[in-house]
């Protein structure tokens, strides 16, 4: 792995590149995938999971907060393979509805995940599909958000 910056490393492939944060750097060797990942003109983004690691419920300002994290982490990855988050042009949201980890109901959770998204993406917004799964990985995981931008390398300065 080549260093460009002492928070990402950047793995060069033969259509583009992998980078991968600090804080995600014992999560890609445990698990193996690229957190970030170039290919020509796209940028696929792995999800990245708004977690409650705590056992008592989350409220509803600890959501919003954590998922301002989730989207600043996004808005990181695109960054470091040439995108920004204007560039999304879909987002995937997989989410444990019902989780004990969690003291917002399905049309709380949607609501506060809507509120959020608004504060990094304006309109045209990207495609959305959000779906419910039965539980994510680490374990408290509440909804996990999965990015792919259209950044021609051409068109950037």
């Amino acid at each position: 792995m080549k260093s460009i910056d002492a928070t990402v490393h950047f793995v060069p492939t033969r259509t583009g590149m992998v980078a991968i944060p600090a804080e995600l750097r014992e999560d890609v060797a445990q698990f193996h995938y690229a957190p970030a990942r170039r290919a020509g003109d796209f940028v696929h983004l792995s999800g990245v999971v708004a977690v409650n690691s705590a056992p008592e419920p989350m409220d509803a300002e600890g959501f919003r907060r954590e998922l301002r994290r989730v989207f600043t982490l996004i808005g990181r990855l695109l960054q470091a393979c040439d995108a920004r988050l204007d560039d999304v042009v879909e987002l995937q949201m997989f989410h444990v509805f019902g989780s004990d980890r969690l003291a917002l109901d399905k049309d709380g959770q949607l609501a506060a995940i809507a509120a959020v998204r608004d504060e990094y993406f304006a309109a045209p917004y990207p495609a959305a599909i959000e779906l419910a799964v039965a539980e994510l990985n680490p374990e408290g995981g509440l909804v996990e958000i999965k990015a792919t931008a259209f950044a021609p390398l051409s068109s950037r300065p």
